[in-house]
């Protein structure tokens, strides 16, 4: 089952359940980043193999170090396009949710449903499963429905705060302000209280 025949197959979709599956996009989208970094660096080693086994003539190895250069340079092309994936995915869970969260403000339950029938009749999922993804396309199609609906899609994230990252760059700015006067007990709290927000659970909606 695809991701909007998941999300968005059922009869309603509750903020709880598009909160936790931001979580879950945000999670695997990590993974993602850090596969993609530990294979860059595979392939920089590689890389450098190769260098010294041509150097020493070693064409046997060589060649079987280009045939696993060239596994990796498709596990790569994966890896981008399942991470590009796991982006337009959580740009829409988020767009969906910021623009649930301000018809609920106004009442306005008529709105959420047709929303919820414009995702269910789009061409988004066409877009996600086509063999190359066209990103601009997918968002314009994003931005159609959220306009049909009457929500302006680049101004859903501006009224919302998010108190965790205002804590989080709190803490930052605490620390560039210790480290530029050189006072070292104050660096180390702050960097104390940083490790702490990070090492915290997220709440759940």
């Amino acid at each position: 089952m695809s991701f909007l025949q998941e999300l968005f197959g059922r009869k309603k979709v509750t903020q709880r359940e598009l909160k936790t599956r931001l979580l879950r996009i945000e999670r695997d989208r990590r993974k993602k980043r850090l596969e993609l970094k530990k294979l860059d660096s595979r392939q920089t080693k590689l890389v450098e193999q190769v260098k010294e086994a041509r150097r020493g003539g070693n064409n046997i190895e060589v060649d079987y170090l280009w045939e696993d250069l060239k596994g990796m340079k498709l596990d790569r092309v994966w890896l981008i396009r399942e991470s590009t994936i796991l982006n337009l995915e959580g740009i829409t869970v988020k767009k969906y949710l910021r623009g649930m969260e301000r018809m609920e403000r106004n009442n306005n339950h008529e709105g959420i449903n047709k929303m919820m029938e414009r995702i269910r009749g789009s061409g988004l999922e066409a877009k996600l499963d086509a063999d190359r993804i066209a990103t601009d396309e997918y968002l314009d199609e994003l931005r159609a429905i959220m306009d049909d609906v009457g929500l302006d899609i680049d101004t859903l994230d501006i009224e919302e705060e998010d108190p965790e990252k205002a804590a989080f760059l709190s803490e930052i700015d605490a620390i560039n302000i210790a480290e530029e006067s050189g006072n070292l007990d104050d660096v180390t709290v702050a960097e104390e209280r940083l490790q702490q927000q990070l090492e915290e659970e997220p709440e759940e909606a």
